[in-house]
């Protein structure tokens, strides 16, 4: 009877550990989830979001652009004879099936409620037929290129799109995504970059005012029919959405606020040039063949904090980058490197992590583009696998707790700053079923 008793009382301590244990546990995994950086949430390479992404490790140095205009956004009028051009390069050099859709979205970049036969003229879907090999390259790649739209795929209305590749058909298989816009011009937009009219703001600043007549529009509400999206240098990770007008006078909408068209003016973006590997170029250090896995290999000139230099101006590509290399005369000829980053800081941050930010990496903060601190070398370091050419690119911090990155804490604001805004109308009207893009403006901050 006591064996027993004591065989019981001992089943019901541990038991009472256990459950003890356990909610231990629980309260440890909901801490470390509390400290995580919201990038690990954010970010999940296989789950599609409407977005310029990338979801494969083989699929590299994605284009899309105006056909023959390789640093414009890719957008083009409705009907109109202009074509976007997407380009990309598969690392396994073999040949896949791979297809391509359009889905129309909101202003929101939500799927619309349309379905592909309201939007689509021809083909839903179709399969890429122009592709290329590289030659004279340590890296083998094929080259996939398609022109939208074509004689087998047309849009048939105005908004928001994106781009859907992916393999054997399967509109599962994802291998990358790309936004574009495709715009009507019902409405002309008078805008203009000014300084901000709130003194803290004036030296770090630029703020956008802007107006437009509705009239050809029709009958609506200005205040629920008209939305507004605002792009510095055509990031949808610093955007202004879902904008409303401040006040109607007679048939114009007005847009002159004093904090929702801020944008922080940021920096001239850092570049390198690496279209030669015979000799270093002005911010190359250093360049060579990694023997063991016979790879290129360049090392960037070490970088150091701008924020409180002064300003200097210079011709960049607004974070953007050029494919190329000298001598070559296609695509196909330009290799790739791994291309070594570092970044001088007596110590680590305790608060977030930073990453080399730019087009190249679709403006996400990854695993791929995050830098580690070397203790030794005291400097943050990361390399990323790109092709030949020329870069914009810039620090950036992402804090523990935060919903964005900071491209201040490294970089600096100055209202100076050469940036591109590009403007977007929507216009919606009672009981319609999408979003159309009836306007647009592109300004220079210092035009």
């Amino acid at each position: 009877m006591r064996k027993s008793l004591f065989i019981l009382f001992s089943f019901l301590l541990f038991l009472g550990y256990s459950c003890e244990a356990i909610k231990q546990a629980e309260n440890d995994a909901k801490l470390e989830r509390a400290n995580t950086p919201k990038y690990s949430d954010y970010y999940n390479p296989d789950e599609f979001d409407f977005a310029d992404k990338t979801y494969k490790d083989n699929i590299k140095t994605v284009l899309f652009h105006p056909r023959n205009q390789p640093l414009a956004y890719p957008m083009i009028p409705l009907g109109s004879k202009f074509q976007l051009e997407l380009t990309f390069d598969d690392l396994d050099g073999d040949v896949k099936n791979y297809s391509y859709t359009i889905v129309h979205c909101t202003a929101n970049w939500e799927e619309s409620d349309l379905s592909p036969f309201d939007y689509i003229e021809g083909f839903t879907e179709d399969s890429f037929d122009d592709y290329r090999y590289s030659f004279n390259t340590l890296q083998s790649y094929t080259q996939y290129r398609v022109y939208l739209p074509n004689q087998r795929m047309d849009f048939t209305k105005s908004g928001n799109y994106i781009l859907k590749v992916f393999e054997n058909s399967n509109q599962e298989e994802v291998i990358l995504s790309k936004r574009f816009l495709v715009y009507e011009e019902k409405v002309i937009i008078n805008s203009r970059v000014i300084a901000p009219n709130i003194s803290r703001y004036l030296r770090t600043h630029q703020r956008l005012s802007f107006s437009f007549d509705y009239g050809m529009l029709g009958t609506l509400n200005p205040m629920t029919d008209i939305q507004v999206s605002i792009l510095q240098n055509g990031r949808w990770d610093k955007a202004v959405h879902k904008l409303r007008p401040q006040f109607v006078r007679n048939k114009e909408l007005v847009f002159d606020y004093s904090d929702q068209t801020l944008f922080k003016a940021g920096k001239e973006f850092r570049y390198f040039d690496f279209r030669n590997f015979s000799f270093n170029t002005e911010k190359v250090d250093k360049i060579w063949i990694e023997e063991e896995t016979n790879t290129n290999q360049v090392k960037i000139n070490r970088d150091e904090k701008r924020h409180t230099e002064r300003y200097n101006y210079w011709k960049d590509m607004n974070g953007q980058f050029v494919i190329g290399r000298f001598g070559g005369f296609t695509r196909v000829d330009a290799d790739y490197a791994w291309v070594h980053f570092s970044f001088e800081k007596e110590a680590p941050l305790d608060n977030g992590n930073v990453y080399v930010y730019g087009k190249f990496c679709d403006w996400e903060a990854t695993d791929d583009n995050k830098m580690r601190y070397d203790y030794e070398d005291k400097s943050y370091k990361a390399k990323a696998y790109l092709k030949q050419g020329v870069y914009n690119y810039q620090y950036v911090v992402w804090e523990d707790g935060n919903e964005q990155i900071d491209d201040s804490i490294l970089e600096g604001d100055y209202y100076e700053t050469e940036n591109n805004y590009i403007i977007l109308i929507y216009f919606r009207p009672f009981n319609a079923r999408y979003d159309q893009l009836v306007g647009f403006d592109i300004l220079n901050s210092r035009n």
